[in-house]
């Protein structure tokens, strides 16, 4: 089907101008689109199929729709097919529409939130060729409309595509571009005896199913016996035919990449034709996640022991699948998503605050981190509604209460100066407990407490220490009271007759020391006397005896001097110790 006029083409347009300038931008934009068909050559058998893309390129720009024609010569090639497929756009004022007699493809398409990139599919055609030799197909009376709210045409070059048919070197047919898009077009089926598909190994990418962050990829084949020719491709569609000829073969090639995936494409020919294509996926992500985000959904239950959390990761290539998350100063551990859940559950919760740190690796190795801090609740701590405060150590107390339904109560008890002992009981479908302790229990004083956890695992705030007080019974109790008694009352009339008694003995010894004292004070006083006299006389008989001895019977003046010396300091130690002897004996007749 061909278009008619010149005139309903811009009506056409026209339409998809008014409709897209309600969805544009206000900002001012340079023509620097282009259009272009990929694969841009080929070599093709008459009668073999293949699929050429209309693609664009809007070189930064934002665009919102787009139209033209596709030419060709339909002497040399017809299509079997042109679908939309896979389009970046999703609104069409004219569907891909073809003429086989006037050689033309239409379309007239647009997205109204815009589209900016390198390689936005617009459609897919599939032509048959016909007869030999080299024809063309071309794009021509294209516009590409900038998302400028003013319908800008921001179109600067229109692109073609070249192809060879070939009836004498059968030439194989691509399969369709984008496996996820496009219509399935007839496979390429090598002529007998040609090669094999050649066997691709890379020691920089090893698995053509992986993510790498390495750019420069080295991939390497043998060559068979019998190969003349090697022709490859690196293009970003996964089923291509290989276009680049190399009259020598080469076994290895360096190739530099673009972020995203991309295929290598390898054919060998020999002398009966070309062979098998391998197509090596080779996928490239160089750059961490731009951001994540990490958060609760707003109906958790803080009480819960395992939270889920919402981890959102950006990244423009591949995806972030695998986490390593540390909780407070535990030890990290390792979480693969599946299916892309976009949920993290992280289990054994106690109550308090918590940090959660998550390192986000997406498929190449990248990673980002992000931290997330919260805090699980305790529910309300159970209640003790029969609890006795004093009991006899004769009876094992029945002591009840409510909590959660359904949950495990640990009831812990623990006598004054020991380490308390933990129960567990359940509780009922209403929340009801009872604890009958396992034995009786000493005298002392006792502290119970109880905390409880539910069906699910939350925990719930412990109750304040309820004391319980263990006596004896009545009349054991009684007697041990006055046995109590008697054994303070006995010792204390023992210690008051010893402290009475000690007394005495010390006021009799107290007495009989001073008439002692009294004694020898006056027997001291006489010996005293006695002795000074006796040393006086002893004085007198030396002095005589020194006189005598002298033929002038006369003393010097200094041996006068010295005998008058020693009498006065006789007399003077002698009043002295008198005096003293005398205080003593007065002490003792004023104590009597």
């Amino acid at each position: 089907m061909k278009m008619t006029t010149k005139k309903m083409k811009i009506s056409k347009l026209s339409s998809l101008f008014i409709f897209f300038i309600l969805y544009g931008l206000t900002t001012s934009v340079a023509a620097a689109a282009s259009l272009s068909l990929a694969p841009g050559s080929g070599s093709y058998a008459p009668g073999a199929t293949f699929t050429v893309r209309l693609s664009v390129n809007s070189q930064g720009q934002s665009i919102n729709a787009a139209d033209g024609t596709l030419k060709f010569d339909p002497s040399q090639l017809s299509v079997v097919s042109a679908t939309r497929a896979g389009s970046i756009f999703n609104l069409w004022v004219t569907e891909p529409t073809f003429s086989n007699t006037a050689g033309t493809v239409t379309f007239s398409g647009g997205l109204p939130s815009g589209y900016t990139g390198s390689g936005g599919n617009i459609m897919s055609v599939t032509f048959k060729a016909k007869g030999s030799g080299t024809t063309k197909v071309s794009v021509s009376n294209g516009s590409v409309l900038a998302n400028d709210g003013q319908g800008t045409n921001v179109l600067s070059s229109m692109g073609s595509a070249s192809f060879s048919i070939q009836a004498a070197a059968p030439a194989p047919t691509p399969t369709p571009s984008d496996s996820e898009a496009e219509e399935e077009v007839a496979e390429y089926t090598p002529p007998a005896n040609t090669p094999a598909a050649p066997k691709v190994t890379s020691s920089t990418h090893k698995d053509p199913n992986a993510w790498s962050n390495v750019k420069t990829a080295s991939l390497e084949w043998e060559i068979p016996t019998g190969i003349t020719a090697v022709r490859t491709l690196l293009d970003d569609h996964s089923s291509s035919i290989p276009t680049k000829i190399y009259d020598s073969p080469i076994h290895n090639i360096d190739l530099t990449l673009d972020e995203g995936v991309s295929y290598f494409h390898i054919q060998f020919k020999n002398a009966d034709g070309w062979g098998k294509v391998t197509h090596y996926r080779l996928a490239i992500d160089s750059e961490k996640p731009t951001g994540i985000s990490i958060s609760q959904s707003k109906d958790t239950d803080l009480n819960a022991p395992e939270q889920k959390f919402v981890v959102d990761v950006d990244d423009a290539a591949s995806d972030v699948l695998k986490f390593k998350i540390q909780l407070d100063s535990n030890e990290p551990f390792e979480y693969k998503k599946e299916n892309k859940e976009s949920s993290i559950p992280v289990a054994n919760l106690t109550p308090g605050y918590h940090t959660v740190i998550m390192e986000g690796f997406d498929e190449a190795g990248n990673s980002i981190i992000g931290t997330y801090s919260f805090t699980i609740e305790t529910f309300a701590a159970p209640v003790f509604t029969e609890v006795p405060t004093e009991i006899s150590e004769q009876i094992i107390p029945v002591i009840k209460g409510t909590t959660r339904p359904n949950a495990t109560v640990d009831i812990t008890l623990t006598e004054k100066g020991a380490e308390g002992k933990t129960y567990q009981v359940k509780s009922d479908e209403s929340g009801a407990f009872t604890f009958i302790p396992d034995s009786k229990f000493k005298t002392g004083i006792y502290e119970l407490t109880a905390r409880a956890i539910d069906q699910y695992g939350a925990q719930s705030a412990s109750t304040e220490p309820i004391k319980i007080a263990v006596q004896q019974p009545g009349l054991i109790r009684i007697g041990f009271l006055l046995i109590s008694a008697f054994s303070i009352i006995i010792p204390l009339i023992l210690l008051v007759g010893l402290a009475i008694a000690a007394t005495w003995y010390l006021v009799l010894y107290l007495r009989r020391l001073r008439r002692k004292i009294k004694i020898e004070s006056v027997e001291a006083l006489e010996i005293m006397r006695r002795e000074f006299t006796a040393l006086d006389a002893e004085l007198v008989k030396q002095e005589s005896t020194l006189i005598a001895s002298r033929k002038t019977k006369k003393l010097t003046g200094a041996e006068q001097t010295m005998i008058v010396t020693i009498r006065n300091s006789l007399l003077t130690s002698q009043k002295r110790v008198e005096k003293e002897l005398l205080d003593v004996a007065a002490l003792a007749n004023q104590s009597d």
